[in-house]
């Protein structure tokens, strides 16, 4: 890989490939694009792109890169659903267009594990050829999907392109902060919806970049779960946060939430759909990348809930026997 273009280059998840590709490739050259300046780890050229702008593709057709990384991407919730979805879908349209012309050797997007839906049946673990159920009250996911449907299609119509996704977990590394990681570490006690202690992973950074490295180098299509082969669940968590679980039934969390969301109130920063994925499972195997690539998971979920909750301010955290299914169940 000589020629690498990223959408989204100023993201954690962009930065960290940018520091990895550089180890692995010193000699390539790599154009950044999204809407806010680099800090850290910048890309060789950084262009200020919108991905819905027309001139995204005049910018990577002029580049022409043998390789294309879509990670642009709305991932902190939008009151404004319509841009939200407009930066999502047509965003990913318009990058597709562009791919089209160009004809890289390789094509990879970021998806994520909420395409799976959080529902009651869900497969304790998930594998990547289980069907995708979207879960219509919380965008983020929905939008997942409706992306992986256009690079299903995409694959089909161009099977020259080694077209990937990456449908990770819940992300964590050292100075991630979004949503998700203000939810874990500020709520001031455990909500269990409906009393259901539900099943989560986290995924670190560090394996989210190595893994997507590895699908790279490999040349590889389809899609790949990206999380440990371990979870944890509510109570795991509250037991490491010191914190006592309340039991509340989903419709009052939702309504709850929608009143502080509507208000614009502090500490929870999402809409109400999210509870669907507190309450029900959507854990996932990393059976492709594991049994068809060869990739170690470097972090558990239970080393990165505890890294995070260090970063986080908690001290003397205690140690923790899980109760879930380790690797060995799997």
């Amino acid at each position: 890989m000589q020629k690498i273009a990223i959408t989204g280059s100023s993201g954690f998840y962009g930065r960290g490939l940018i520091e990895g590709l550089r180890s692995l490739y010193p000699e390539a050259t790599i154009l950044g694009l999204d809407v806010v300046e680099p800090s850290v780890h910048p890309p060789d050229e950084f262009l200020h792109c919108d991905v819905t702008s027309p001139k995204l593709r005049s910018h990577l057709e002029t580049f022409a890169p043998e390789t294309v990384i879509h990670l642009a991407f709305v991932v902190n919730p939008m009151r404004d659903l319509r841009r939200m979805h407009e930066i999502n879908i047509e965003g990913t349209r318009n990058l597709l267009a562009a791919v089209e012309n160009i004809g890289p050797a390789r094509l990879l997007v970021s998806s994520s594990a909420t395409a799976y839906g959080a529902w009651d049946d869900n497969p304790i673990p998930i594998p990547e050829d289980h069907h995708l159920r979207p879960r219509t009250e919380y965008q983020y996911a929905h939008d997942k999907v409706l992306v992986e449907e256009l690079l299903a299609e995409f694959r089909d119509q161009h099977p020259e392109i080694a077209v990937s996704w990456t449908r990770a977990a819940i992300i964590y590394g050292e100075g991630v902060d979004n949503y998700l990681t203000k939810f874990i570490l500020r709520s001031p006690l455990m909500v269990l919806p409906d009393g259901h202690n539900a099943t989560f992973q986290l995924v670190h950074l560090e394996d989210v970049v190595a893994a997507t490295l590895k699908i790279l180098t490999s040349n590889a299509s389809g899609p790949f779960n990206i999380a440990p082969p371990d979870w944890i669940t509510l109570k795991d968590l509250a037991k490491l946060k010191r914190q006592i679980c309340l039991k509340s039934p989903l419709v009052m969390c939702r309504l709850f939430t929608n009143i502080w969301w509507g208000l614009r109130l502090p500490l929870f920063y999402f809409p109400s759909g999210l509870w669907y994925f507190i309450r029900y499972p959507w854990v996932v195997t990393p059976r492709r990348l594991q049994e068809e690539i060869g990739y170690e998971f470097r972090y558990s979920t239970l080393k990165t809930v505890r890294e995070m909750l260090h970063h986080g301010g908690y001290r003397n955290i205690p140690e923790l026997e899980l109760e879930t299914p380790s690797q060995s169940h799997i």
